[in-house]
């Protein structure tokens, strides 16, 4: 059985005065816990035996007990080295996580599924971000993957003993392999000791944008939207919102821009979907991080595409609102034209996505995709009365560009020497 070991021994270390003692396994980085985030690593790493040390069980550690049950491992909190040793036997494997580790889950689970062995880096870099000392030339990482008849030898420890530096002198003993942390880990955020609510607020802003730069592209929505999580993101997720408010109001915003144009305002309806575009896009980014970082299960329904979808509705609307009724016309004939414009811009997004080796494709594709720069320039257009020939004339831009598209991978490149 894998086993993994967690602890809320520590107490967080505050300026004088401070009167609230926090356990560090209880800091919280990008609204969850350090111990929470811990945890989503262990149960990533298919552990079914959950072992927390704290000296006592309290709320924060109900919680976890729900997240780990509810992930199928059991959990047990334990109070010193005589309550770890009777949970683990010779046969188990035991992943021990440092008190305050905060380490990136991409490269932690890698590193410690290649084998059991002790996480170490450079004693320089270490002994500077807070790791306790192996040797002359090393420090621990906080992180190590060892065998179950280890922890058995810790019964002759003194019950008050520091259990997680017991384990590592154990495992170094027994001469367990030692695994460098590669270089990557020193970018700010990717492997930290966090000791203190200061330390936290500072990862936590490193956290947020590693997490951030995987996504939104180089589209004016994914830029706003990145710099929005990184300024708003840490309250919003402390204050309990995972991105679900601003979808909402997202939603609510569209709607309010279809209002609009039942009043003739089709400029305001536009201009409401744009923003609404970027509040989605910073929904989706926030929702986006907590689950990577938590190891959180997708949904079953894709809201991001059903949002995408109702968008497209909504703007296929506005546009066919600003165009005049033609006498004997049905009404699905005004409709035409909006349509073909958006399911052309999706078409051609893809088309240029896909090509092959052009990173210059790949980009203009984020922006002939990004319904807030289209919804921006139907807004400018609706504005001087011409959104419903705009609607037309992009969908003919947007076909030229396509038939382009698909024609230059073919003419690409010189022509084959003769002979």
């Amino acid at each position: 059985m894998r086993v993994a070991l967690i602890f809320a021994t520590e107490i967080s270390s505050h300026g004088p005065g401070h009167a609230t003692a926090v356990p560090r396994a209880l800091l919280r980085v990008g609204g969850a816990s350090l111990a929470r985030h811990q945890l989503a690593l262990a149960l990533a790493l298919g552990c079914e035996r959950v072992i927390c040390v704290a000296p006592v069980l309290d709320a924060g550690l109900v919680a976890l007990q729900h997240v780990a049950e509810a992930g199928a491992a059991r959990f047990h909190v334990v109070t010193g080295v005589r309550g770890l040793v009777a949970l683990v036997s010779a046969a188990d494997e035991v992943i021990a996580l440092a008190d305050g580790l905060l380490a990136w889950p991409e490269l932690a689970i890698g590193l410690l599924r290649a084998g059991p062995a002790v996480l170490v880096q450079p004693i320089e870099a270490g002994l500077v971000a807070g790791f306790e000392r192996i040797d002359i030339n090393h420090a621990s990482a906080g992180a190590m993957r060892v065998p179950g008849h280890l922890v058995e030898r810790l019964a002759e420890m003194p019950a008050d003993c520091d259990v997680f530096s017991s384990l590592l002198r154990a495992a170094l003993q027994a001469r367990l392999a030692q695994r460098m942390l590669p270089a990557e880990v020193y970018e700010s955020g990717r492997w930290s000791l966090v000791r203190s609510e200061a330390e936290a607020h500072v990862v936590e802003q490193a956290w947020i944008r590693l997490h951030s730069l995987r996504a939104g592209g180089s589209t004016p929505t994914g830029v706003i939207a990145r710099h929005a999580v990184r300024r708003f993101g840490p309250a919003m997720l402390h204050a309990g919102s995972n991105g679900v408010v601003l979808g909402v109001a997202a939603l609510l915003l569209a709607l309010l821009g279809l209002l609009a144009s039942w009043f003739d305002l089709p400029a305001i309806g536009f201009a409401a979907c744009a923003i609404s575009w970027v509040l989605f896009a910073t929904s989706a980014l926030l929702r986006r991080i907590e689950r990577d970082s938590l190891g959180l299960p997708a949904l079953g329904v894709d809201r991001e595409m059903v949002l995408g979808w109702t968008m497209d509705g909504i703007l296929a609307t506005l546009m066919a609102s600003t165009i005049p009724p033609v006498m004997g016309q049905i009404v699905a004939a005004r409709a035409f034209a909006p349509v073909m414009l958006l399911g052309l811009a999706r078409l051609v997004s893809r088309t240029l996505a896909s090509e092959a080796g052009s990173a210059g494709g790949a980009g203009w594709a984020g922006w002939l995709g990004d319904r807030a720069v289209l919804a921006l320039v139907l807004a400018g257009a609706a504005w001087v009365k011409l959104a419903g020939p705009a609607s037309a004339v992009l969908a003919v831009l947007y076909l030229g560009i396509g038939l382009f598209a698909g024609r230059r991978p073919a003419n690409e490149g010189p022509p084959p020497p003769l002979g």
